[in-house]
């Protein structure tokens, strides 16, 4: 069987990543556009356990704000994730740059619509993270699953010619 005759193995990766993509699209956006913040509710109980946690020896540093930066880090990893899955692996550079730029446009809908909602130049910075963590990870993993086939395929050619 020569390289050519090869089956594609995109199909059911992207079949996988445009599902799980479009479910954690609908989640995302419903909590990045919440009329409200999506703290609100547990604002006083998170300063509580931030002040508790100080007292039994945590560092000041991790505050709030520091809370917030990675909860935004980790909100956007899976979006990451979804556009290393989706682009092509020659297109990788647009995989990176898709989750900053969905996440400046995020921010600037809230700015422009919710009037309750902060956009913020260090949102855009933690979900920017979140993303090229989670791009740079799935172009590490395929990059690995791509060197592994080649051996096999390598390997059982190998085989198919000494056999012949």
């Amino acid at each position: 069987m020569s390289r050519d005759s090869l089956p594609r193995t995109s199909g059911a990766r992207h079949a996988v990543a445009t599902a799980l993509g479009v479910g954690y699209g609908v989640v995302l956006a419903f909590i990045v556009f919440w009329p409200s913040p999506v703290d609100r509710p547990i604002a006083a109980m998170l300063q509580r356990v931030i002040a508790e946690l100080h007292e039994r020896g945590v560092p000041q540093f991790v505050d709030y704000a520091l809370i917030e930066f990675s909860a935004n880090v980790l909100l956007f990893f899976p979006v990451g994730v979804f556009f290393g899955l989706a682009v092509p692996i020659r297109w990788w550079v647009l995989a990176l740059a898709a989750g900053p730029m969905l996440s400046a446009i995020v921010e600037l809908a809230q700015a422009r619509l919710l009037a309750e909602r902060y956009a913020t130049v260090s949102d855009v910075v933690a979900n920017s993270i979140g993303a090229t963590i989670g791009v740079l990870l799935v172009l590490a993993l395929r990059a690995a699953v791509a060197q592994r086939d080649q051996q096999v395929i390598a390997r059982h050619e190998a085989l198919a010619a000494a056999r012949a």
